[in-house]
C-alpha cells in the first residue's frame, strides 16, 4: 500500500471507527498549501445545544447513526445526573439537534465505541460503567424511527465481575470477518474479548474471554493509576490485526493468543500509523489520565520488532503533557500525510470552575510523511478530553470534536475545518411519533415588558396589551394603584392576572398582605424572583431561602395559592456535583414550591432550558418566553443590558426544542417578557413568530 494516505485513512490496518468515508460523502478537499481556518462553534454561545446539566462529561464516541446523512454524528456520555447519553445529529440547515439515547442516570466511563451489533445495517452505541459499577451495555439504533425524546433500547454485554471499563473497540482479531469487542476492565486489570452473540438483541450477558491480565504502563512515574488506551493495527504486516493497549503491542499470534511486547515506559492513549516511510508503522503514546511525554516509537526495518528494545522513542513536545487524554492520528490538512492531534485536560476535579491545569494546551503536529512535524498550538488555557476527529459537517474534510471533562461543563465545541463546504442534500428521517405542531397555546404578558408605558398611562397601556390579543398578565407592580384598583382596571380591559411577583422582603414582613393582594387581583401563583446574598450566592444562602420557601409555600397552599421561585441566573453557581440551583430544587418541597423558568436568564447563565426541564419535569409550572441576543456574554451576575433581550426567533435560543419540552412536561402558564426599550415594537414580532412556528 502506498505510504501516502487518503485523508479518509487513519493508517493501514486501523480498526478505529473511520466515519467520514461512507458512500455518498462529498469528495475530499485538500488544503495542504494554506493554513486551516478553523471555525469554532460552541454550546457556550448557543451554536450547539447544551449537552446536559451534568458537570462531568465522561466520554464521547463518533458514528454514522443517521446513515442517510453525509455528516458523522457524535455521542456524549455523562455521570452525576441523567441523561447518561445524548446524540448530536447534524441537520441540513447546518445546526445540530440533540437526541436522548439514555435518559436514566448511569455512571458511564470514557472510551465508548460504535458498531453495528445486531447486523441491521445501522451503527449502535457501546459504553461501559466507571469504577462505581460492573456493567457494559449497547444501545440499539432505532433507525429510521428517530425521536429526540424517546430513548434507545439498552442491552447488557457484561453484568458482574470487576468494575470500570475505560476504553473499548471493535476489531476482527480472530480473522472471522466479523469484528469482536475488546475492552479494558480496569478493576480486574484485564483485557477482555467478546464475540457478538448470534441474536444480540435477545442475548446477554455476552461470553467474555480474557486475552491479557496484568499491568500495562500504569502506576509508574507520572502515569495514570489504571491502564487505558486501545487501538488495532497490523504492526508487523503479517496480515493479522494486532492490538495496542496501554504501553504494549499485543502481537496476534493466531488461535486467540496474543504476545505482549513492551513499547513505551508508561501507558496511556495509544495510536499507530505510517508517519514516515519504512517497513513498520510508528506508535504514538500520550499519557492519558497521567502525566508524561508525548512519545513516538519506531522500529528500524532491519530490526526484529518483537525484540526487547527494538522500539526507539522520540519525545515530540518540548515539555511533558499533563493529563494528556486526547490523541488521534489523521490527515487533518489533506496533504496526504498523517498528522497528530493531541491535547491536555484543563480540569479533572469537580471543585469550583478553576482550571487544575492553567496551561492546558491542544496541539496539532502537522506531519510531512518523513517523520518530521510542524508543531502548532490550537488552543491554550482550556480543557480537552477524548478529542475526536471526523467530518462533522459532511463536506468531506476533517473537523474536531472538543469535549471537556469538567472545564466549563456542560459544554461541547466543534471546530470546523475551513468552515463548511459543499454538502450533498439529504432529508433526515423521523419516527412517526414526532409530530410537527403549530404553537397555539395561550400566552400571557409579563407587564415588566411595558414598565415605562404603564408608569405613564396604566389604563391606556393595558388597553394596548389587550388589543394585541393578550388576555392574561403577570405583574410585579400595581403601578401606583391598590390591588383592588389594579384589579378593576384589568377587568375594564378584559384582562386577568394569573401570577403576582413580590419581593423576598415583603414575604418576610407582610405575608398576610401578600395573600390578600394575590386574592384581590385573582392570581393563582405568588412568586419571588430573588434571595438575599452577597457578591456570590452561597450554600448557606440557599439553605436559608429553601427553608423560607417551604414555609411560605405551605402557608400559601393553605390559602389556595401556589408559591414559586423565578431564577435570575445567579443561582447557577457550580458546586462539586451540580449547581446551587440544583441544591435549591433538592431542598424545596414540590407540593409547596414550583419554579418559573425564564429562558433568557437560564441561557444567560449558561444553563440550557431544555436540559433543566428534562432533569426536573415536575418542578416547572410557568415559563417566560424571552430570547437572548446572539453573542451575548454569559455570566452569573443575574444582570444584563436591556438590549440583549430581543424578539423571539432573533436570538440564540432553540424555540422548537424549548416549546416541545415545555409541552411534554405540562407547563401551565406561558408569558412573553421583553426587557428591551424596544419591547413595544418587538412584542408583536415575537407573537408573529410564535404563530408561524412549527415544532
Amino acid at each position: 500500500m502506498n505510504d501516502k494516505l487518503s485523508r479518509r485513512d487513519f493508517g493501514k490496518g486501523a480498526a478505529a471507527a473511520i466515519c467520514w468515508g461512507a458512500a455518498g460523502t462529498s469528495a475530499p478537499r485538500l488544503f495542504a498549501e494554506q493554513e486551516i481556518r478553523w471555525q469554532r462553534l460552541s454550546s457556550s454561545t448557543g451554536a450547539l445545544p447544551v449537552p446536559s446539566t451534568s458537570r462531568e462529561q465522561t466520554g464521547d464516541t463518533i458514528a454514522r447513526l443517521d446513515k442517510d446523512s453525509p455528516a458523522t454524528d457524535f455521542v456524549i456520555s455523562f455521570r452525576v445526573v441523567g441523561p447518561a447519553l445524548v446524540w448530536y445529529r447534524r441537520m441540513p440547515d447546518k445546526s445540530w439537534n440533540r437526541y436522548i439515547i439514555e435518559k436514566e442516570f448511569l455512571t458511564i466511563e470514557a472510551g465508548g465505541t460504535s458498531f453495528d451489533v445486531d447486523g441491521d445495517g445501522n451503527e449502535d452505541i457501546i459504553f461501559g460503567s466507571d469504577s462505581q459499577d460492573n456493567k457494559v451495555w449497547w444501545w440499539e439504533n432505532p433507525y429510521p424511527n428517530f425521536d429526540p425524546n424517546v430513548p434507545w433500547k439498552r442491552h447488557i454485554i457484561k453484568d458482574g465481575g470487576a468494575k470500570q471499563h475505560h476504553d473499548m473497540i471493535f476489531a476482527d482479531l480472530k480473522g472471522t470477518g466479523k469484528p469482536q469487542l475488546i475492552f479494558w476492565n480496569q478493576g480486574a486489570k484485564t483485557l477482555f474479548l467478546a464475540e457478538i452473540p448470534k441474536d444480540p438483541r435477545n442475548s446477554g450477558p455476552w461470553n467474555l474471554t480474557p486475552i491479557y491480565v496484568g499491568q500495562a504502563g500504569e502506576g509508574i512515574e507520572g502515569a495514570a493509576r489504571y491502564a487505558e488506551g486501545l487501538f488495532a493495527y497490523d504492526i508487523d504486516g503479517d496480515g493479522r490485526l494486532d492490538l495496542l493497549a496501554g504501553n504494549y503491542w499485543f502481537r496476534n499470534e493466531g488461535n486467540g493468543n496474543f504476545r505482549p511486547i513492551k513499547i513505551g515506559a508508561i501507558g496511556g492513549r495509544i495510536r499507530a500509523g505510517k508517519l514516515k516511510p519504512g517497513k513498520y508503522p510508528q506508535i504514538v503514546i500520550a499519557p492519558g489520565d497521567g502525566n508524561g511525554p508525548l512519545m513516538m516509537y519506531e522500529c528500524a526495518d532491519s530490526a526484529d520488532p518483537t525484540a526487547p528494545g527494538a522500539w526507539i522513542g522520540h519525545n515530540l513536545l518540548d515539555r511533558d503533557m499533563i493529563h494528556g487524554h486526547s490523541l488521534e492520528l489523521a490527515d487533518i490538512d489533506g496533504d496526504g500525510n498523517l498528522d497528530i492531534i493531541t491535547a491536555e485536560q484543563g480540569k479533572w476535579t469537580t471543585l469550583p470552575n478553576v482550571l487544575d491545569n492553567p496551561n492546558a494546551t491542544a496541539w496539532i503536529l502537522y506531519g510531512d510523511g518523513k517523520g518530521n512535524f510542524r508543531t502548532t498550538i490550537l488552543s491554550a488555557g482550556e480543557g480537552w478530553h477524548d478529542t475526536k476527529v471526523a467530518d462533522f459537517d459532511g463536506d468531506g474534510d476533517l473537523d474536531l470534536l472538543h469535549k471537556p471533562y469538567a472545564w466549563s461543563a456542560p459544554r461541547i465545541d466543534v471546530w470546523l475545518n475551513n468552515d463548511t463546504g459543499n454538502v450533498r442534500p439529504w432529508v433526515p428521517v423521523m419516527a412517526a411519533s414526532v409530530h410537527h405542531e403549530v404553537f397555539n397555546t395561550p400566552v400571557g404578558m409579563e407587564l415588566w415588558s411595558y414598565r415605562g408605558q404603564l408608569a405613564k398611562d396604566l389604563p391606556g397601556t393595558l388597553g394596548k396589551i389587550r388589543s394585541l390579543g393578550f388576555t392574561d398578565v403577570e405583574t410585579a407592580s400595581f403601578y401606583g394603584r391598590t390591588a383592588a384598583e389594579f384589579h378593576m382596571l384589568l377587568q375594564q380591559k378584559d384582562l386577568t392576572c394569573s401570577s403576582l411577583i413580590v419581593t423576598y422582603q415583603r414575604l418576610q414582613s407582610d405575608p398576610d398582605g401578600v395573600t390578600r393582594d394575590a386574592k384581590t387581583v385573582g392570581a393563582s401563583y405568588v412568586l419571588t424572583s430573588g434571595m438575599p446574598h452577597g457578591v456570590d450566592l452561597t450554600v448557606d444562602d440557599v439553605h436559608k431561602a429553601a427553608a423560607d420557601f417551604n414555609t411560605w409555600g405551605k402557608n400559601l397552599k393553605e390559602q389556595g395559592l401556589q408559591f414559586g421561585y423565578h431564577p435570575h441566573g445567579f443561582e447557577f453557581v457550580h458546586t462539586p456535583k451540580a449547581t446551587l440551583f440544583d441544591l435549591l430544587v433538592a431542598e424545596t418541597q414540590m407540593e409547596y414550591v414550583t419554579f418559573e423558568l425564564d429562558t433568557f436568564w437560564f441561557a444567560h447563565s449558561g444553563a440550557d432550558p431544555v436540559c433543566f426541564m428534562e432533569l426536573y419535569p415536575t418542578r416547572f409550572s410557568l415559563l417566560h418566553l424571552k430570547d437572548l441576543a446572539r453573542g451575548t456574554k454569559m455570566d452569573l451576575t443575574g444582570k444584563a443590558p436591556d438590549q440583549t433581550s430581543v424578539a423571539l426567533g432573533q436570538g440564540e435560543l432553540d424555540w422548537p426544542a424549548i416549546l416541545r419540552e415545555a409541552k411534554r412536561i405540562g407547563i401551565s402558564r406561558y408569558y412573553i417578557e421583553d426587557e428591551s426599550a424596544e419591547a413595544p415594537e418587538q412584542v408583536p414580532r415575537s407573537m408573529a413568530y410564535l404563530r408561524k412556528l412549527i415544532y
